[in-house]
């Protein structure tokens, strides 16, 4: 029971971690080199994780070649904003706006797949909803006065890339069992990859590999990420995923401290009351 809880905080401190590093990378190599070199090493991760502990349950299938078809357009749009928000925005602003994902994916599930939330779980989307309203309202404000009055474009990303993750999250439901809960990562990676290279060929964007300086963000955003999900299947293992997740959920709340004391992220009183809000309700909403 104590490892699967471990392993539950340590998926937390992948994921904070590969934020940081999503950050880093966009700032050496930018948004799309830093995306694109970071899922291809964390896709190779992922493959070689998944050889070791996934399991698969059911065939491939027409239904599940739509969702992954799905599945690559909204990680496309989740990757690409969130690389992009880290890269242009501080974290204590840009994390909690993107984790109201949890809201949208609980959404999605109710009117799509059928399931059902407690009265708890509505508490907790209530808090995420309008603890990333708080921080979103002052960030616009924010943003406004620096750019003269236009909504930044970091803003919209965080805002896109809740709404990428929120259609995500569901959907790796529905691969898990086909590809594995550590295989169905690395495949949508991959089908990321297939829908945005076409886009980035056709304008022209730069893909070549990262210099050697930039390697070790790239290489950290891909494995970290990849990792925060092999402790959740191996967490699973040792206890049941009710008290797993809640503890896999810290991650947001891990960057934003982290921002706060080694960045030195100093936002207003609102946006940190804001943060807390949206951090302890997605706790909540993984209960």
């Amino acid at each position: 029971m104590l490892a699967g809880v471990l392993l539950g905080i340590g998926a937390s401190a992948c994921w904070a971690l590969a934020n940081v590093a999503v950050q880093r990378a966009g700032h050496r190599i930018g948004t799309v080199r830093a995306l694109l070199w970071a899922q291809l090493s964390g896709g190779v991760m992922a493959a070689i994780a998944a050889a070791v502990f996934d399991q698969r349950t059911a065939p491939v299938s027409g239904p599940v070649i739509a969702w992954l078809a799905v599945a690559g357009v909204a990680a496309l749009v989740g990757y690409g904003c969130m690389f992009y928000a880290f890269a242009h925005a501080r974290l204590t602003i840009a994390v909690p706006i993107m984790s109201s994902w949890a809201v949208i994916s609980a959404a999605l599930s109710i009117a799509v797949f059928g399931e059902r939330l407690g009265g708890l779980q509505v508490v907790g989307g209530a808090a995420v909803l309008a603890g990333a309203l708080v921080v979103s309202r002052y960030a616009q404000a924010e943003g406004a006065r620096a750019a003269g009055g236009a909504t930044p474009r970091w803003l919209l990303a965080a805002i896109a890339a809740a709404v990428g993750f929120g259609v995500l999250i569901p959907l790796m439901g529905r691969l898990v069992p086909v590809f594995g809960d550590i295989g169905a990562v690395g495949v949508v990676y991959v089908a990321d990859i297939v829908v945005g290279l076409p886009f980035a060929l056709m304008f022209g964007l730069g893909l070549r590999p990262p210099g050697r300086d930039a390697w070790l963000p790239v290489l950290a955003a891909g494995l970290c990420e990849t990792a925060g999900f092999a402790c959740i299947t191996i967490g699973a293992r040792y206890a049941p995923l009710a008290l797993v997740s809640p503890f896999a959920s810290l991650a947001s709340a891990l960057t934003v401290a982290y921002a706060w004391t080694f960045l030195r992220e100093r936002p207003a009183r609102p946006v940190l009351a804001g943060a807390a809000l949206v951090c302890a309700g997605v706790v909540v909403l993984a209960l």
